[in-house]
């Protein structure tokens, strides 16, 4: 993990949002950090007053897209809401579903896998470009995959580390070698190199110039059509209907040998081919809470790859059809058909639900199906939201977006019109600046989350006779003593949140410090 820095980024997945150069040619570049880059109408640097130009040829504008930013830091913010509960008092609707169902909670976990699938194409954007082609049709792939690698291995690593703190007498008898980060670390391995490998797919093929001379393309002359449209059907549709297809089979013909297994069907989570696999690859000892299966185990990791996958797909949209982000128009319309598109998918995992109950521990395809849907609707929102001009968010100031270091949160589009008063605009555009501001250091709040809350679970507190936790004392003293169980809950999540993380993520927004894995 690096340090801070003003001109980098804390990528909990490849960084999404963060500028990237170009090259003589005008050609995106890739760096250490990737971005959106979506150009706007001006070209003018308003410190000199002179169009940025490359050669002879002007350079438009670049800006960030806010709805990633906003997307990103609404699941953060849901995250440590639902994680800062005290799980004694906290109402069912936020905490996790027992066996079957589908809660608030559950939907923080797919939601980081489909804005990681998002950042995945937008990271290698460069990927190919002419500028990265190795060799004539050949994009040179080693750097991406050490890249991957590394950042595979370093979010298992913290995985592992978060597993094991505070280090308690004994962990290692009982230490996960699964968790979210680890989860994380495999979905990231597995879906970047699905678009590594089948990525050059979509590029369009050029057409020879001339009877004698052919002009290179892409993809590479001697790759038939017939296997482009196959590599490009595998990456589009045919990856998760594998995923899910090998999921249904090995699970609804598999048998537990176990003796109190004998009368149980397929999608009991003790009995499943998720708790044989597990129990029997490390030990029922080292499963989460010593269970026979671990909701992170190793067969649930094939369909929570689909989740993924459906962001990989909405960030290929975005880097494929950046002009039609340039304008309001153009946002509109993408939002509506991200909106529409999850609106279905929420409808058919509803029907699929019928058939395949919907739970996140054993992740069943109707919960991917679901968890999908609402993903792709909310991030519809956010981008006609946030880029779409209906979120009043502070319009750009005169010079440009380029005072203050650039890192400043600013919208790119006007108010609201009349319809809603001047007190409320001003009260929602800090709201935007937070969500911003958390979705720019993803990773951090997540580690930081777990730190705290462990740290402070750790310690015990002994208080009217009974003995608590230094976490959940202030909760259940303070708060609990004069309201109900279930709002001091929430009430106590709320002020960690207003009070500690987003005073600490405008910080780091307003210095520019992002901290990279």
């Amino acid at each position: 993990m690096g340090w801070m820095s003003g001109t980098g980024g804390i990528r909990m997945f490849p960084r999404i949002d963060s500028y990237i150069s170009r090259t003589s040619d005008g050609v995106v570049s890739g760096t250490t950090s990737a971005a959106v880059p979506i150009a706007i109408p001006t070209a003018t640097d308003a410190s000199t007053a002179q169009p940025i130009t490359e050669g002879s040829k002007p350079v438009p504008a670049r800006r960030r897209l806010n709805s990633l930013d906003a997307f990103r830091g609404s699941t953060v913010a849901l995250r440590i809401i639902i994680g800062s509960q005290v799980a004694e008092m906290a109402a069912p609707a936020l905490l996790h579903a027992n066996g079957f169902g589908l809660t608030l909670a559950d939907l923080v976990f797919p939601g980081f896998l489909f804005i990681m699938g998002m950042a995945v194409p937008v990271s290698m954007s460069a990927f190919l470009r002419p500028s990265a082609v190795h060799d004539p049709g050949r994009p040179y792939r080693r750097p991406h995959v050490l890249r991957i690698a590394r950042r595979a291995l370093l979010l298992y690593a913290i995985g592992m580390f978060l597993n094991a703190f505070p280090f308690p007498p004994g962990v290692w008898e009982h230490l996960r070698f699964v968790g979210v980060l680890q989860r994380l670390a495999v979905v990231y391995l597995v879906v970047s190199l699905l678009y590594l490998t089948c990525a050059w797919s979509m590029l369009p093929v050029t057409r020879p110039v001339s009877s004698e001379r052919k002009v290179a393309t892409p993809a590479g002359d001697a790759r038939t059509r017939v296997v482009r449209l196959l590599v490009r059907a595998f990456l589009l549709g045919g990856f998760p209907l594998v995923c899910v297809a090998v999921w249904i089979v090995a699970t609804f013909t598999f048998h537990s040998p176990w003796a109190e297994c004998a009368d149980a069907h397929a999608l009991v989570p003790n009995c499943s081919l998720q708790a044989y696999v597990d129990t029997s690859a490390w030990g029922v000892e080292h499963n989460y809470d010593g269970a026979k299966f671990d909701p992170e185990g190793l067969v649930s990791t094939l369909v929570a790859l689909v989740n993924c996958w459906a962001g990989l797909v909405v960030g290929m949209d975005i880097v494929r059809n950046k002009r039609r982000y340039q304008v309001i128009a153009g946002v509109r319309r993408r939002a509506s058909l991200l909106i529409t598109s999850g609106v279905m998918c929420v409808g058919f995992g509803l029907v699929l639900g019928l058939v395949i109950p919907i739970g996140k521990h054993l992740w069943t395809p109707s919960y991917a199906l679901v968890t999908i849907g609402i993903m792709t609707a909310g991030f519809g929102l956010a981008l006609l939201a946030f880029d779409g001009g209906l979120w009043p968010l502070p319009p750009r100031p005169a010079d440009g977006g380029r005072s203050g270091g650039g890192h400043r949160l600013r919208s790119w589009f006007p108010y609201f019109g009349g319809s809603v008063t001047a007190a409320v605009r001003r009260g929602l555009v800090p709201v935007g600046d937070t969500l911003v501001a958390l979705g720019r250091n993803p990773l951090f709040f997540y580690i930081l989350s777990e730190l705290v809350i462990t740290t402070l679970g750790s310690l015990p507190v002994r208080y009217d006779g009974k003995e608590g936790s230094a976490w959940s004392v202030g909760a259940e003293v303070g708060l609990a003593s004069w309201m109900p169980g279930p709002l001091a809950s929430i009430v106590w999540a709320l002020l960690w949140l207003l009070l500690f993380y987003v005073p600490l993520a405008r910080l780091l927004a307003a210095r520019g410090w992002y901290i990279r894995v």
